[in-house]
């Protein structure tokens, strides 16, 4: 297993971006801003000093402009966002069907219960290679289940899924021209703000559990954005030409 690095490209960032909507990530990041400028000082012994407050709000500046810039870019982004959210949702129901179906098999079977915790997927950037691992094991395993079960409906809806969810990331990016750039450019500035908030956070809730910061941990999680799981590491795209990732949580996986 390779491993794993806080390192991403900016590929990868877009990647993250995609997964959220612009206007959501801008009042979070408004939000975010407000909570360091206040606690500063006792960040700043995090690494989230005055120096990283100041590119922090540089970089949430620069995604302003885009956005006012590029409207339809945004409003593009925002309904593919709640296609693929729907899609999403869609995909960690059938998991958790899934997940618990061949659970009660998994307790008196060790080789199963191994395969079942390797197999289920932790965030949405390994959901679909998770569903048809469990697929898998599902159709190895459905003659020891009872009938009413429905092992064989679960299987009968792996392709749909997998196929919706092959196709939702990439709507925003299905347009020509110009917005295509556009989008791509918000996608990537959604990204570094998401990130640069996931780890603001984690050095909030450090500073407080350590005693440095007087705060509830729960205002260093994310308020407006629907979590989905650790996003790291998420798998950079194949280039254009080439052949053929108090806290609070999604309802289907870990927050981050």
């Amino acid at each position: 297993m390779p491993t794993k690095t806080r390192y991403l490209t900016d590929a990868q960032l877009t990647v993250v971006g995609r997964r959220y909507g612009s206007d959501e990530i801008a009042l979070e990041a408004s939000e975010a801003l407000a909570r360091w400028r206040r606690d500063v000082a006792a960040l700043a012994g995090y690494g989230y000093g005055q120096s990283a407050l100041d590119a922090f709000a540089a970089d949430l500046a620069q995604h302003t402009t885009l956005r006012v810039a590029r409207p339809e870019a945004v409003a593009e982004k925002k309904t593919a966002v709640v296609t693929r959210d729907k899609q999403v949702s869609r995909g960690w129901a059938w998991v958790d069907r899934v997940s618990s179906i061949l659970g009660m098999l998994a307790r008196t079977d060790q080789t199963l219960a191994t395969a079942l915790a390797t197999a289920r997927p932790t965030d949405d950037a390994g959901l679909e290679a998770g569903i048809r691992a469990l697929a898998t094991i599902l159709s190895e395993t459905k003659g020891r289940l009872a009938a009413d079960a429905q092992a064989d409906q679960r299987l009968a809806e792996v392709d749909a899924l997998c196929t919706a969810l092959q196709s939702s990331p990439g709507t925003v990016h299905t347009s020509k021209g110009q917005t295509v750039a556009d989008t791509a450019q918000i996608d990537l500035c959604d990204g570094k703000l998401y990130m640069r908030m996931r780890d603001l956070n984690s050095a909030g809730r450090a500073s407080i559990r350590n005693g440095d910061l007087r705060a509830g941990l729960g205002e260093y999680t994310f308020h407006h954005l629907k979590n989905s799981g650790n996003p790291n590491p998420v798998p950079a795209p194949a280039p254009a030409h080439a052949p053929s990732q108090g806290q609070t949580s999604s309802s289907q996986s870990p927050a981050a």
